[in-house]
């Protein structure tokens, strides 16, 4: 039990998006779902069973009816408390929103969701018979009231218990407000320095080991004492590519040894079958001699036989006897060898057992750290593709902008209302636009447009994503309102 363990780990951010809202609410079209758990990371024959502890410690089904961007809006506009990055045109200067994810050791985890039940793991498995335990409810209700009481129930805008992936584990989500009314992460959190940082830290990790005392977990060593440094998503992409080729070879190794042991067992079984045939044998020789010697001593009894038949008797019950002497001893030899071989063989069946298993723990545990390569390696190539796509997207920009200045009038013209010319002209500002109606700021989106010198007004008050559109449909449908919205008043986009 002792190697049981809390995981406890929190980021600020500058906001909550909607993707990260569709990620912690499973609240994704089809397509994002394709999208999403493109890996096969999420059961969704679990989904179900995921689920959320709202005001009071009432645990209830995840609601999908609002984003945790939107409860965070409504949020702070219910306690008349002002968005510090509200009318940022870029990211957000100011750490608005905290996100925990609460876990354990596995092991443990599993049992208080699952109990005893059978779950398979493996990608593509359907798993809808298992039925969620209230152990798990208890802990999280647990996980809650720590949260609660060291950051006030008020400012928990999410708590969502995923049990649909390998391990069970909480995401919950808080806006930092001060005793003021005010967000302040560095007050809440971070403290006047780093040494006041890291004496809270302390104790939050602290305040969650004395409640999971009570659930077997233990706190993690500290990193004070372990002296551990925070790695890159690249070292640490490198650290699991490492990991998985050593799993390969002790895959490997141990495939050769399972190798060697079935034919330890195949010559095994042949001697014990041999072995139970000699003894079988023995046995019916045996008693074949044996009702010889009955035999003849029922004629020796019977007197019926002269002095010289008597002998005869008498020097064949000696020869009988001397065979069924050197039965005997043959018989305990063969059943001695057999008994050993017997032993010999339930041993090399058990080392084979025990190799299978260590194989397959072996495998599983590759397809998780290739799972989560995967996932860090798609970090990895999706900072630098925004950073190589963003530069290309200029440069495309430049050399289109350069280009037209040198057109015939008459080729200039059917470059109009394109989305490349507008881009060309005023790229930042529609980007910018579009970013804050991605956000739901319809009012600071149309203010800014019309502070750029367009007519504004193409979002409405009832602005928001449709349920049936991905990614991609959405942020392109920004972008084209953006364009409207930045045209003088009066333009209209050619359809």
């Amino acid at each position: 039990m002792d190697s049981q363990k809390q995981v406890l780990h929190f980021e600020a951010k500058s906001g909550f998006t909607t993707a990260q809202s569709n990620e912690h609410q499973r609240r994704w079209t089809e397509k994002g779902w394709e999208s999403a758990n493109a890996n096969g990371r999420i059961d969704r024959s679990r989904v179900a069973l995921n689920f959320e502890i709202v005001r009071g410690g009432k645990v209830q089904a995840v609601d999908h009816s609002r984003s945790i961007l939107e409860k965070f809006q409504e949020n702070l506009a219910s306690r008349g408390i002002k968005d510090p990055n509200a009318g940022c045109v870029n990211e957000g200067r100011y750490r608005t929103v905290v996100d925990f994810i609460i876990s354990g050791s596995h092991d443990t985890l599993t049992r208080l969701a699952f109990g005893n039940q059978a779950v398979d793991f493996t990608p593509g498995a359907d798993n809808s018979a298992v039925k969620r335990q209230p152990e798990i409810e208890e802990w999280a209700k647990d996980m809650y009231d720590v949260l609660a009481g060291r950051f006030g129930e008020e400012n928990i805008l999410s708590f969502i218990v995923h049990l649909d992936e390998r391990s069970p584990h909480i995401h919950a989500d808080l806006v930092p407000v001060n005793d003021k009314g005010r967000i302040s992460f560095s007050s809440v959190f971070s403290g006047r320095d780093k040494y006041e940082y890291s004496k809270r830290t302390l104790a939050l990790h602290d305040a969650f080991a004395e409640v999971n005392r009570n659930w077997g977990l233990r706190r993690g060593d500290s990193v004070a004492v372990t002296h551990r440094k925070h790695r890159s998503t690249e070292e640490y992409r490198r650290e699991l590519s490492g990991e998985c080729s050593s799993l390969e070879r002790e895959v490997a190794d141990r495939s050769a040894t399972l190798s060697s042991l079935d034919a330890e067992i195949a010559k095994a079984e042949r001697r014990v079958k041999g072995l139970t045939t000699m003894v079988a044998n023995l046995e019916e020789a045996r008693r074949k001699i044996g009702k010889e010697m009955d035999a003849v001593r029922r004629k020796l009894d019977g007197k019926t036989a002269g002095e010289e038949g008597r002998e005869e008797l008498l020097r064949e019950e000696e020869s009988l006897q001397q065979k069924l002497d050197g039965i005997l001893s043959g018989l305990a030899d063969k059943r001695e060898k057999l008994e050993e071989a017997d032993r010999k063989l339930a041993e090399l069946k058990a080392r084979l057992k025990e190799g299978e298993r260590q194989i397959s723990e072996s495998e599983q545990r590759q397809y998780e750290l290739r799972a989560e390569l995967e996932s860090a390696t798609s970090q990895v190539s999706r900072v630098h593709l925004d950073r190589v796509g963003s530069e290309a997207l200029w440069m495309v920009l430049n050399d289109f902008r350069d280009a037209t200045d040198s057109l015939p009038e008459e080729t200039r013209i059917r470059f109009n209302d394109t989305l490349i010319n507008d881009m060309a002209s005023q790229g930042m500002n529609i980007i910018a636009c579009a970013a804050l109606l991605s956000m739901g700021m319809v009012d600071r989106a149309t203010t800014f447009a019309e502070n750029c010198g367009g007519g504004g007004g193409h979002a409405h008050g009832d602005w928001g994503r449709r349920k049936d559109e991905d990614d991609r449909e959405w942020l392109r449908r920004c972008l084209s309102n953006a364009r409207q919205m930045l045209r003088p008043a009066g333009r209209r986009l050619k359809r």
